[in-house]
């Protein structure tokens, strides 16, 4: 497996303390550098009058823009509604097998007015959503064992059902060494990874 690094990029306003959290969260788990980028990107070209969102695959371009180098996989990190056309809204894009993917805050952050510790929880639910998200990048498709990062999950609940780590088939794809912190547990026999949409979460 090539070597490879993640950077993260601002879009739009978001507090620096998160991406930070974030990159000292994925670098042990990846065991990669994870650096988080200077520069913040304007969302404005990708907002929607109509919808009142922000289009996902203009902030994949917009991230494309200057191409990042060889063996960076550049994740943005946004407090925006996102979506797709034929989706109401998305948790994150990915250029499947690419370089750049995209995760939103918006709609991770507990209901719950009263919540005990929404930024613990925030902060989980974003860890496994890069990390899903990053597996895209990588070349993974849906997984369907219920804990992996790769399962799909449409809403923030879904992601709550999930581990921060990849099972061990979905590591070893992507060349994450067994005893990687994000190689997960042993699933023994599984089924086969079910291929879905990338963008549905």
């Amino acid at each position: 497996m090539f070597a490879w690094r993640v950077e993260l990029v601002r879009i739009g306003t978001v507090a620096p303390g998160i991406l930070r959290s974030l990159a000292a969260e994925l670098a042990p788990c990846l065991a990669r550098e994870v650096t988080v980028a200077a520069v913040t990107i304007d969302p404005a070209p990708a907002f929607d009058p109509l919808r009142r969102q922000y289009r996902v695959d203009d902030l994949l371009l917009a991230l494309l823009d200057p191409p990042p180098p060889a063996g960076v996989k550049r994740v943005g990190v946004t407090n925006l509604d996102i979506f797709l056309p034929v989706f109401t809204h998305v948790l994150g894009l990915a250029q499947h097998g690419g370089q750049v993917a995209v995760v939103s805050l918006h709609r991770l952050r507990p209901d719950e007015p009263d919540h005990p510790d929404p930024a613990g929880v925030l902060r989980r639910r974003l860890l496994r959503e890069a990390l899903h998200e990053l597996g895209h990048t990588l070349g993974l498709v849906h997984c369907t064992v219920p804990w992996c990062a790769m399962r799909a999950s449409r809403a923030a609940e879904e992601v709550d059902l999930k581990d921060a780590a990849f099972c061990r088939t979905c590591a070893g794809e992507v060349g994450l060494a067994a005893d990687c912190p994000c190689a997960g547990r042993d699933t023994g026999d599984r089924e086969l990874p079910r291929v879905e949409k990338e963008h549905e979460g």
